[in-house]
């Protein structure tokens, strides 16, 4: 791992900040950490970027951090959609709030969600990780992103088949 320090001055000319030094500085590494802070400097503004950089091997392949197992491959392969949209939903949300997307869930409690399919949210507290503050804040728009598996599938036959049931046939 290693520590990045990177101070950027807004510039007038760009209506904000240049991303330059910053790319320059992660490029090809896993950012496992980033802590900003902003400040002024002779009425100028300064953004402060603290970074945790992962390990880049020789190849430039990034090291995970976890030997974790992806929760993914533990699902059954009618869950993985709806495992992959939660995964979507959450890193969109993360984007939205401003927080990283493991401090709304880990991967693993979206797949215990996907495997469980709750309907409530006393299902969704029934979920490892999961408590009132997660269902208070993102609770329903999890409910949402369910499948709707009320109706029961019902296989069609056609017409004339029908009949025949219909009149003891």
């Amino acid at each position: 791992m290693d520590v990045r320090v990177i101070t950027l001055r807004y510039q007038d000319a760009l209506q904000g900040f240049s991303e330059e030094a910053l790319r320059k500085a992660i490029s090809g590494r896993e950012v496992l950490e980033a802590r900003e802070h902003f400040f002024l400097h002779g009425n100028v503004p300064h953004l402060l970027l603290t970074l945790l950089l992962g390990d880049v091997p020789a190849g430039g392949e990034v090291f995970r951090r976890s030997k974790a197992p992806d929760p993914e491959e533990g699902l059954e392969e009618e869950r993985r959609p709806l495992y992959r949209e939660l995964k979507r939903w959450r890193n969109e949300r993360a984007r939205t709030d401003g927080k990283p997307a493991y401090a709304i869930a880990r991967n693993i409690q979206l797949a215990e969600i996907a495997r469980r399919v709750p309907r409530s949210l006393a299902e969704l507290k029934e979920t490892e990780g999961i408590g009132e503050a997660f269902c208070r804040n993102y609770g329903e728009e999890v409910l949402g992103l369910m499948p709707d598996v009320t109706a029961p599938a019902v296989a069609e036959q056609p017409a004339s088949e029908e009949k025949a049931e219909i009149n003891g046939q």
